[in-house]
C-alpha cells in the first residue's frame, strides 16, 4: 500500500486507536483519518496532521462518511469500556454490532 493512500482509524480517541495512528504517523503514512464518538476533549491522543472527526458509527451514514477514499480500514470502535463495563451493560455492548456491520 502507498502511504499516500489513506487509512481509517475507528476509535481513534481511545487508548489502542490513538496508539495505532501514532504507530501509522512514524512509519511514515500522511493521509489518515480518526473517528471516534467521544468528543476531541476526551481523546486520549489527537494528532494536528491527522484528519479527525467525531461522529457517531453507530448509523450507517456516518459509516459511509467515515469510510469514504480509505484504501485500509482498522476497525476499532466499539460501544465498551472494560471488563466492568461489559458485565454491567451487555445489552448495551451489543450495540457494537451495529457499528461492525455498517463497517463492513
Amino acid at each position: 500500500m502507498s502511504k499516500n493512500q489513506k487509512i481509517l482509524v475507528t476509535g481513534a480517541g481511545g487508548f489502542i486507536g490513538g496508539a495505532l495512528i501514532s504507530v501509522l504517523r512514524k512509519k511514515g503514512y500522511r493521509n489518515v483519518r480518526g473517528v471516534d464518538i467521544k468528543s476531541f476533549d476526551q481523546w486520549y491522543q489527537q494528532f494536528d496532521d491527522v484528519e479527525n472527526l467525531s461522529i457517531d458509527l453507530s448509523l450507517k451514514e456516518n459509516c459511509e462518511r467515515a469510510a469514504e477514499g480509505a484504501a485500509e480500514i482498522y476497525n476499532l470502535a466499539a460501544n465498551m469500556g472494560g471488563m466492568g463495563f461489559i458485565e454491567a451493560n451487555k445489552a448495551l455492548c451489543m450495540l457494537s454490532v451495529l457499528i461492525n456491520t455498517h463497517m463492513l
